[in-house]
């Protein structure tokens, strides 16, 4: 039927210059070898007769087993979460250039907490445990409401497992790993995700909600273990400079994966997250997971306050000479042993270090042992100093503490109104 319709069309097609033409379900004619549609339609005399072949070809045809609507594919949270977490591994990766990063660290702690909250690599996710009260589509009237109503406050019933398969090494192949088996699943109609409706409302004991800043809080935590370079105020302003993916990152999503409704509340953010958020999220994270014993903090390890100190000195543009004060200080204070700067999840006296934060500190402490910083005593130094190197003839200037703050004071005030007119564009 469809080639005595297209028998008397013989122009070749426009992208394969094949003569190989057929008919849609609206009628138009369209290439099949290389499917490409054009504007040239069937004429029929009888619109009842083609509203009729129309039908029955669609049904010889079958149903179609995944269709491109406007609500997307099949999809659950996990695997949006999953997608970013991917990307600002990739971005992380090409900063440190640590290629355990991504494969080896950051994927099994995502495949951990996906089989510890219950939402992959287990027998019964909570989607198949809320089975009982899912929407069915022909239900109406207040049955329907009263169903509606059980899916989105029901909650949902994770539970912690022991132990994950690992056996896979890369994150961009997590998406096979999480996404388990929908048959049986309804999509929510309160969101474009499968079980975005019930996700949101998952705060029962036991149960860490995934969020956009738990995914900082993994890439951090991957950091720490790992023991790079990045501290955690370098990762926010990495983020907040554009480096790493966060804000809006759901519209990096692929076509298929549809937001609204419960979905963008999930996914969309509009600000940072504060520094404190972070390390709390993180720390919940890590005893969420049962983490071990993070790898050691020795003298030769970045996150060593000796070694951060050199960095926020030179940062700072304060003499060298201090860092022999600083590692007095840490010495004297124990900030520097090795039992103090690692992090243990399980442990009972488990502490977060603030490693940036501490650094900064000893530095502060030093100039507050050096030069009192009441607000007098720094300044009447610095006269004296003043006048001392005007009066040297060596060429070898002792350190001014107001010429310094004068040139420190005009850097901030610069960096903050860049910042300042970068946020209000």
């Amino acid at each position: 039927m469809e080639e005595e319709e297209t028998r008397n069309y013989t122009e070749a097609c426009g992208l394969c210059s094949e003569i190989n033409w057929g008919l849609t379900d609206e009628g138009k004619f369209y290439c099949k070898s290389c499917h490409n549609v054009i504007e040239r339609i069937k004429e029929v005399d009888d619109a009842s007769v083609f509203t009729a072949n129309s039908k029955s070809q669609s049904i010889s045809r079958g149903l179609k087993t995944r269709k491109t609507l406007d609500k997307g594919y099949e999809w659950y949270v996990c695997e949006g979460f999953q997608y970013i977490l991917l990307k600002q591994a990739e971005a992380l990766q090409a900063i440190v250039k640590c290629p355990q990063l991504k494969d080896e660290v950051l994927c099994n702690f995502w495949r951990r907490y996906l089989q510890k909250s219950n939402q992959a690599y287990t027998k019964k996710p909570y989607y198949e445990m809320n089975r009982q009260t899912a929407i069915d589509s022909s239900t109406s009237g207040s049955e329907w409401e009263s169903e509606l109503e059980n899916l989105l406050h029901g909650g949902l019933p994770f539970s912690k497992h022991e132990g994950v398969n690992t056996s896979d090494s890369s994150l961009g192949q997590l998406s096979s790993g999480s996404k388990t088996s929908a048959s049986g699943s309804t999509k929510s109609y309160h969101s474009g995700s499968v079980d975005g409706g019930v996700y949101s409302t998952a705060k029962q004991e036991g149960l860490l909600v995934m969020s956009m800043p738990m995914t900082l809080a993994f890439c951090y935590m991957t950091l720490l273990w790992l023991r790079e370079s990045i501290t955690l105020s370098n990762l926010l302003r990495f983020v907040e400079e554009g480096h790493i993916p966060y804000v809006n990152c759901f519209q990096h999503f692929p076509d298929e994966m549809k937001l609204y409704g419960k979905d963008i509340r999930i996914f969309q953010v509009e600000c940072l997250p504060s520094y404190t958020a972070i390390k709390k999220k993180m720390f919940q994270l890590a005893a969420f997971l049962d983490l071990p014993r993070f790898p050691p903090v020795t003298e030769s390890c970045f996150l060593h306050p000796n070694l951060l100190c050199i960095k926020y000195l030179m940062e700072a543009n304060l003499p060298d000479e201090l860092h022999s004060w600083t590692c007095r200080v840490v010495k004297k204070t124990g900030v520097g042993e090795e039992s103090f700067l690692t992090f243990d999840p399980v442990a009972k006296s488990s502490r977060m270090v603030h490693y940036d934060i501490q650094a900064a500190a000893v530095i502060i402490v030093v100039l507050k042992l050096l030069f009192l910083l009441n607000d007098k005593c720094e300044w009447s130094l610095s006269n004296f100093v003043g006048e001392r190197n005007k009066e040297n003839e060596d060429g070898v200037c002792w350190f001014d503490f107001r010429k310094w703050y004068k040139t420190m004071k005009l850097s901030v005030d610069e960096a903050q109104k860049k910042k300042e007119e970068e946020f209000a564009r």
